[in-house]
């Protein structure tokens, strides 16, 4: 078990070695005339050969990783799922539960007040009776728990047309595809870049 743990250590710690002295090399790289450039070239492939080699050692690492990640999640995906619906269902009828005697509650209170102004129940009658009206309280308690009911604020986009510049952000790469194709696109224009594409042979 060591060894496997030692090995990309010792490995990395070489790589660092060999990657910091090209890194000065190319600090120190001055290309005056064609032989500066070929020795250029040959440090952009020699940086390259090492890229690949840290690529190599570094996935070496993260691919079982990855793997065990993957495992893991599809392990606890199903009894994840259903610990999720259970609570959206058992929250879902507690708000159902609660609109409902909050609604009865709305309509008793409404009753009461029209008796209270057609003269048909006295006013200390009528506060005793909304006080005993059944209500949902915002905090409830059971044996083991205990539920809150809040208010929060959601945003939902209602109609994406309306929405100001500021709130809009640009498809890139649909743009990229699209202005490579040849399609015009107002307020998009295609240049052309050098780029040096480095090689081993």
């Amino acid at each position: 078990m060591q060894t496997t743990t030692i090995e990309p250590v010792r490995e990395l710690t070489a790589l660092k070695g060999q990657v910091s002295k090209l890194e000065n090399a190319a600090s120190a790289l001055i290309i005056a005339s064609q032989d500066d450039y070929a020795a250029a070239v040959d440090l952009v492939a020699q940086l390259k050969d090492r890229f690949l080699k840290i690529k190599t050692l570094k996935e070496a690492i993260t691919k079982p990783a990855n793997e065990i990640l993957r495992n893991t999640r599809a392990m606890f995906a199903q009894v994840e799922a259903q610990h999720a619906n259970a609570e959206v269902i058992i929250k879902t009828k507690l708000l159902d539960y609660k609109r409902q005697v909050d609604t009865a509650a709305r309509e008793a209170e409404a009753k009461i007040a029209s008796k209270v102004e057609a003269g048909r129940m006295r006013l200390d009658t009528a506060e005793t009776k909304i006080d005993a009206i059944e209500r949902v309280e915002t905090t409830t308690r059971g044996k083991i728990g205990e539920v809150q009911v809040r208010k929060i604020k959601k945003v939902r986009i209602v109609d994406a047309a309306l929405l100001p510049r500021e709130y809009l952000m640009p498809n890139e790469p649909l743009i990229r595809v699209d202005a490579i194709k040849g399609k015009i696109i107002p307020g998009v224009i295609v240049v052309e870049e050098e780029i040096i594409a480095a090689g081993r042979f």
